[in-house]
């Protein structure tokens, strides 16, 4: 076994949610959790609300990817040995992006966190269709584009669309 890495520290709800896992899953939770604090593993980044935290998929068989860990990589206290620490935030059921909830309440991001029963990807369409195009000022604020004049009076002036071919 190698050295560790990294340091490691729990949430006290994060402690409670790995009891709660099915046995075999939570299982699967710590081997994971050893293999990075070891530096063997490496966790995927989470986006959006979540930026700055790392995701890692628990499951097996057919409930493979079931359950995630979310953990977040941060400075060891000055008190460390190590520089750097894992800190686990939540484990639990992706189902119904639970996990994920748990993780922004424990992580002061509840002022965002969407309450059950709400689409996270409608509501996301949502707000984007009700926001505003950054270039909707900048067009407003152009200088209008000028029509060209016929060469002649007497000639007709060509279509418009004909001279974009």
């Amino acid at each position: 076994m190698s050295r560790a890495r990294f340091a490691f520290a729990a949430h006290p709800d994060a402690i409670a949610d790995l009891r709660e896992l099915p046995d075999n899953i939570r299982d699967q939770a710590l081997f994971h959790l050893q293999d990075l604090v070891h530096g063997e593993r490496v966790a995927k980044r989470l986006e959006g609300r979540l930026e700055g935290f790392h995701k890692v998929y628990l499951g097996t068989g057919t409930e493979f990817a079931s359950h995630r860990l979310v953990v977040q990589f941060r400075a060891a206290p000055p008190d460390s040995v190590h520089t750097r620490e894992v800190f686990l935030v939540a484990a639990g059921a992706r189902k119904d992006y639970a996990v994920y909830r748990a993780a922004q309440l424990r992580t002061d991001h509840a002022a965002l966190a969407r309450p059950a029963g709400t689409n996270p990807a409608a509501q996301a369409r949502v707000e984007a269709a009700r926001s505003r195009s950054p270039r909707v000022g900048s067009l407003a604020s152009a200088t209008p584009v000028a029509t060209p004049a016929a060469a002649s009076p007497s000639i007709p002036a060509a279509d418009s669309r004909k001279a974009l071919r």
